[in-house]
């Protein structure tokens, strides 16, 4: 009798190590770390690139370097939108030059993932032109004879671009969350190239700040807009109620 139960007793706890040790190498999975059978990762939520999927609202699992990219790309679209929209916006407003600087800086953005000095070098450019057309609302807010006439048609096709941009960034920051809590070496690991990594990390710090001064962009022209008799999408204004 005795002897049956430390069999069962060895068994039991050969089991629970068993499980353990499963356990630990699925909580490394999730962060693209660790080896294993890949179909086992698989069904656990496919490390990095699962997290990443469900953050952009997928169902299905996907690996961390393509889960990685796919977000990396979606906010290359998101910031294409931006510039679409602040180019038109300048344009309606008559600010050619700025309208051609939004253009340039989209052009940074074509052609693969981009490098870290692209990116900054948008995100600058980006930056400029929000405080350019802020500063353009709040001269020509009491209208007048002198101030510069208005396209209304362009303006209310900026408002929907620059909306459309903004709601597109606001769905990634759970996304770029996860890449954010990650070390370089993780992203590494997990199957990115170097290039592609570095955008990564750059990008999960840098959206939350460039999504607050886009967000503070879009509100002041949707006023400039209300009070200028322009129409205004509700693309953009369910933007501003998305935040």
């Amino acid at each position: 009798m005795n002897r049956r139960v430390l069999l069962v007793s060895l068994l039991t706890s050969g089991a629970l190590l068993a499980g353990g040790a499963a356990h630990a190498q699925l909580n490394l999975k999730q962060f693209g770390i660790g080896g294993g059978d890949s179909s086992a990762g698989g069904s656990a939520g496919g490390g990095l690139g699962g997290a990443v999927s469900n953050a952009l609202g997928g169902n299905s699992a996907s690996a961390s370097s393509g889960g990685v990219s796919q977000l990396l790309q979606n906010y290359v679209g998101a910031n294409q939108q931006v510039l679409s929209g602040q180019s038109s916006l300048a344009s309606a407003m008559g600010m050619t030059s700025a309208a051609g600087q939004a253009q340039q800086a989209a052009g940074l953005l074509s052609g693969g993932t981009p490098s870290v000095s692209q990116l900054t070098q948008m995100g600058s450019t980006q930056q400029s032109l929000s405080q350019k057309l802020t500063n353009a609302f709040s001269s020509q807010a009491g209208g007048g004879a002198s101030a510069t006439p208005i396209n209304k048609e362009a303006f209310t096709e900026g408002l929907s671009s620059l909306g459309k941009g903004v709601s597109q960034y606001s769905s990634l920051q759970s996304g770029l969350g996860s890449v954010g809590q990650m070390s370089p070496s993780a992203l590494l690991q997990s199957g990115l190239n170097p290039q592609t990594a570095q955008s990564a990390s750059y990008i999960a710090q840098s959206a939350p700040g460039q999504l607050q001064s886009l967000m503070s962009t879009l509100s002041s022209a949707v006023q400039f807009a209300s009070s200028h008799g322009i129409s205004v999408p509700s693309v953009a204004t369910s933007a501003l109620k998305g935040m």
